[in-house]
């Protein structure tokens, strides 16, 4: 698995988990965008936790 695959499949659940536990629905606009936002951060976030 890639670490993009990962960080996507991380950020999918936490949003999740959102609308599972606090009843808040995430928009299809706003949860594609999180998303693609991650995926562009993927290597800073790997930096910023090594």
């Amino acid at each position: 698995m890639k670490v993009q695959d990962f960080a996507h499949q991380v950020s999918s659940r936490t949003l999740a988990l959102l609308e599972e536990t606090q009843h808040y629905k995430v928009p299809d606009d706003l949860r594609k965008s999180v998303l693609a936002k991650i995926q562009s951060e993927v290597d800073e976030l790997i930096k910023k936790a090594s």
